[in-house]
């Protein structure tokens, strides 16, 4: 699949690179290594995601070029370039605002429910990371990777793979992250300015959250909301909220970790799984067309939150329940 994807990049010559809605590191990540490779192969490359850079990733390099909305498109793309993305619609307004009968899309992914949305699919969950798919492509294109590239990769890696503590880590993604450092990478520099870069502001409303963690199912369960009302009330919106369904999640004996988060659109719930093994976040997420990983699932409920509340909760607890260990 490496080389049918870099024979079509070859055969094209201007290219849009997108990802899902608020970016993680993995998608952002992904599409700016993936820009770097196309500019050293001479190709015209343009990044755009709905928005844009958050500024937990603003350090990667190229990331203050990346487009926000779509205002930003250009015209004449060739092609476009999804990364980390389950479905066409996650990449939200970027996908609305583009022809879609008129260009091609290639799908990169590595979620086992990605929908093979795109005219040219490379899908494959044995990947901890998106990014460890464009280092493959790096890799094969004949194009020397420099220290740009490589810290793009090796943060799609490190946020991906929790720290290398995930279940998805494995010993090619340990070689992979060998390799990107032998590229110049400096591993503490990336940890400083994804992990120790937190605001006054950051800190209140991680206590707000923390605050507001509920268990349920004797300890299994865990989960939070993060409501308009929250945001509101310190006046802090949430950027990467992995960071609080983690903090679920490392609670003593719970199993499922949820987190809820009301989105700006009324009616919209964006919902997050944090499982344990034995447990199919994706089964569970399932049930409102979501998907990702076993461990790592999100879905996106239309309702209110009390509802997402009712529904999700009951059927998580049902996963659980389920379960035999």
């Amino acid at each position: 699949m490496v080389r049918k994807v870099l024979a079509f990049v070859r055969k094209h010559d201007h290219f849009l690179v997108s990802g899902h809605v608020r970016s993680d590191g993995d998608a952002l990540g992904s599409q700016l290594a993936f820009h770097h490779l196309l500019r050293k192969l001479g190709k015209k490359s343009h990044v755009v995601c709905d928005h844009g850079a958050l500024p937990d990733y603003r350090f990667l390099p190229g990331s203050d070029r990346v487009g926000s909305e779509p205002g930003h498109l250009k015209k004449g793309y060739s092609a476009v370039f999804t990364f980390d993305s389950g479905s066409w619609e996650r990449l939200e307004r970027i996908s609305a605002a583009l022809p879609r009968k008129d260009l091609t899309v290639v799908n990169i992914d590595h979620h086992a429910s990605n929908e093979r949305f795109g005219d040219l699919n490379w899908v494959d969950p044995a990947f901890s990371a998106c990014g460890e798919m464009v280092w493959e492509l790096v890799k094969a294109s004949g194009v020397k990777p420099d220290r740009a590239i490589a810290t793009c990769v090796y943060t799609t890696i490190v946020t991906d793979t929790g720290r290398f503590s995930f279940s998805n880590t494995t010993t090619e993604t340990h070689l992979n992250a060998a390799e990107l450092l032998a590229c110049g990478v400096k591993p503490g520099e990336i940890h400083e300015a994804l992990y120790r870069q937190k605001t006054p502001g950051q800190l209140r409303f991680l206590a707000e959250v923390l605050g507001r963690i509920r268990l349920e199912k004797e300890g299994r369960l865990g989960w939070i909301a993060i409501s308009k009302d929250l945001v509101e009330k310190t006046g802090f919106p949430p950027g990467d909220t992995q960071e609080y369904i983690d903090q679920v999640k490392s609670i003593k004996g719970v199993r499922v970790a949820v987190l809820f988060r009301e989105t700006d659109e009324p009616g919209k719930i964006k919902v997050s799984w944090r499982t344990d093994p034995g447990i199919d976040g994706i089964a569970i997420a399932s049930a409102w067309g979501g998907g990702g990983h076993p461990r790592a699932s999100g879905a996106t409920f239309r309702g209110t939150l009390a509802d997402a509340q009712r529904e999700v909760l009951e059927r998580t607890g049902t996963f659980i329940d389920q379960d035999s260990r």
